[in-house]
């Protein structure tokens, strides 16, 4: 029996998501995905979803916010990063133009990953994502927690051969698997009812 931990990168998840074919599987439910790849006599410590809310644009707030609250009722923990607005100026024409960018994620699961390993939460992880800045984590926790397993899940569609060297084993997202772990169309908790949004059918 060994005892596992999750972190989701979730807008490396989403963003996989956004590829025609699979746009039908954001509504995706990260405690049935776990429970889906773990072994049978495993025991699932904590999950953790790793994100920042697009404040500026309503319709997405609201549906993150509801994706967030469907997680927390599957008992998923969300760990909020933050989007910061800075100036580009377009190569072309020399305009300055407003955008966002995310910060703190990479950071965050850092952090959580190393200081669960050293907490001695977990036997083995899984980070789920394909984002190479995430090594010098899986490195550390190597170093300060000999004897942690780390694993990695990348998004469906993506690779990344950086990552996958550095980790202790892999799995796979099939899109069996996203189609068997998609929360319910409709979420009772409490008086509240969480919808599957519209644009995630």
């Amino acid at each position: 029996m060994s005892r596992y931990c999750v972190y989701v990168d979730g807008f490396n998840v989403y963003y996989a998501l956004q590829e025609p074919p699979y746009q039908k599987y954001k509504w995706l439910n990260y405690r049935k995905l776990a429970e889906n790849v773990v072994g049978k006599h495993d025991r699932i410590m904590g999950i953790f979803y790793f994100t920042a809310i697009v404040r500026w644009k309503q319709d997405n707030t609201l549906r993150h916010k509801n994706y967030i609250k469907a997680l927390r009722w599957a008992r998923v923990d969300t760990i909020e990063g933050r989007f910061l607005e800075k100036e580009v100026r377009c190569h072309r024409c020399g305009r300055l133009y407003k955008t966002h960018e995310e910060k703190r994620t990479d950071v965050n699961i850092a952090l959580k990953l190393l200081g669960d390993a050293i907490d001695d939460l977990y036997d083995k992880a899984l980070i789920i994502s394909a984002d190479s800045d995430l090594i010098p984590a899986i490195q550390a926790v190597h170093k300060y927690a000999p004897g942690k397993e780390i694993g990695v899940m990348f998004p469906i569609g993506r690779n990344n051969n950086d990552l996958k060297r550095e980790a202790d084993f892999r799995i796979k997202m099939p899109q069996r698997l996203l189609k068997a772990c998609q929360f319910p169309e409709k979420i009772k908790i409490g008086n509240d009812i969480i919808l599957r949004p519209n644009s995630w059918q």
